[in-house]
Protein backbone atom coordinates (compact mmCIF):
# COMPACT_ATOMS: atom_id res chain seq x y z
CA UNK A 1 0.00 0.00 0.00
CA UNK A 2 1.14 3.62 -0.76
CA UNK A 3 0.15 5.96 1.77
CA UNK A 4 -0.01 9.74 1.01
CA UNK A 5 -0.30 12.21 3.77
CA UNK A 6 -1.00 15.69 3.29
CA UNK A 7 0.76 17.45 5.70
CA UNK A 8 -0.75 20.76 4.93
CA UNK A 9 -4.23 20.00 5.94
CA UNK A 10 -3.20 17.65 8.75
CA UNK A 11 -3.03 20.69 11.41
CA UNK A 12 -2.41 19.19 14.59
CA UNK A 13 -1.81 15.43 14.78
CA UNK A 14 -1.51 14.72 18.45
CA UNK A 15 -4.94 17.00 19.42
CA UNK A 16 -6.59 15.19 16.34
CA UNK A 17 -4.91 11.40 17.07
CA UNK A 18 -7.58 9.63 14.98
CA UNK A 19 -5.80 7.55 12.82
CA UNK A 20 -3.12 7.43 15.05
CA UNK A 21 -6.29 5.36 17.39
CA UNK A 22 -8.41 4.03 14.23
CA UNK A 23 -5.50 2.18 12.82
CA UNK A 24 -5.77 -1.46 13.59
CA UNK A 25 -2.15 -2.41 12.43
CA UNK A 26 -0.43 0.60 13.96
CA UNK A 27 0.74 2.34 11.21
CA UNK A 28 1.14 6.03 12.04
CA UNK A 29 3.74 7.69 14.15
CA UNK A 30 4.66 11.18 14.86
CA UNK A 31 7.69 13.13 15.32
CA UNK A 32 8.62 16.86 15.21
CA UNK A 33 8.79 18.32 12.36
CA UNK A 34 11.54 20.77 13.11
CA UNK A 35 14.59 21.09 15.42
CA UNK A 36 14.12 21.81 18.41
CA UNK A 37 16.17 23.55 21.67
CA UNK A 38 17.31 21.02 24.24
CA UNK A 39 14.51 21.15 27.21
CA UNK A 40 11.89 22.84 25.26
CA UNK A 41 9.13 20.28 24.15
CA UNK A 42 8.78 20.38 20.51
CA UNK A 43 4.96 22.08 19.27
CA UNK A 44 5.18 21.24 15.51
CA UNK A 45 4.41 17.76 14.96
CA UNK A 46 3.78 15.79 12.03
CA UNK A 47 2.37 12.30 11.43
CA UNK A 48 4.39 10.06 9.13
CA UNK A 49 3.25 5.92 7.84
CA UNK A 50 6.10 4.30 9.46
CA UNK A 51 4.87 0.96 9.13
CA UNK A 52 3.17 1.02 5.79
CA UNK A 53 4.46 -1.94 5.08
CA UNK A 54 1.27 -3.47 7.51
CA UNK A 55 -1.17 -1.52 5.95
CA UNK A 56 -3.68 -3.78 5.06
CA UNK A 57 -6.08 -1.35 2.86
CA UNK A 58 -8.99 -1.27 5.70
CA UNK A 59 -9.36 2.46 5.02
CA UNK A 60 -10.16 3.45 8.97
CA UNK A 61 -7.57 6.10 8.46
CA UNK A 62 -9.08 7.31 5.10
CA UNK A 63 -12.49 7.49 6.36
CA UNK A 64 -12.42 8.84 10.09
CA UNK A 65 -9.53 11.85 9.33
CA UNK A 66 -11.83 14.75 9.34
CA UNK A 67 -9.28 16.68 6.73
CA UNK A 68 -9.22 14.56 4.21
CA UNK A 69 -5.45 14.18 4.67
CA UNK A 70 -5.13 10.41 4.08
CA UNK A 71 -5.02 8.33 0.97
CA UNK A 72 -4.17 4.97 0.71
CA UNK A 73 -3.61 2.99 -2.73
Amino acid sequence: MKIKIDTRACGDPLDCRLCLDRCPEKVFGTYPRGRREPGVPARDWVIVPLFASQCTGCLECVSFCPRQAISVR
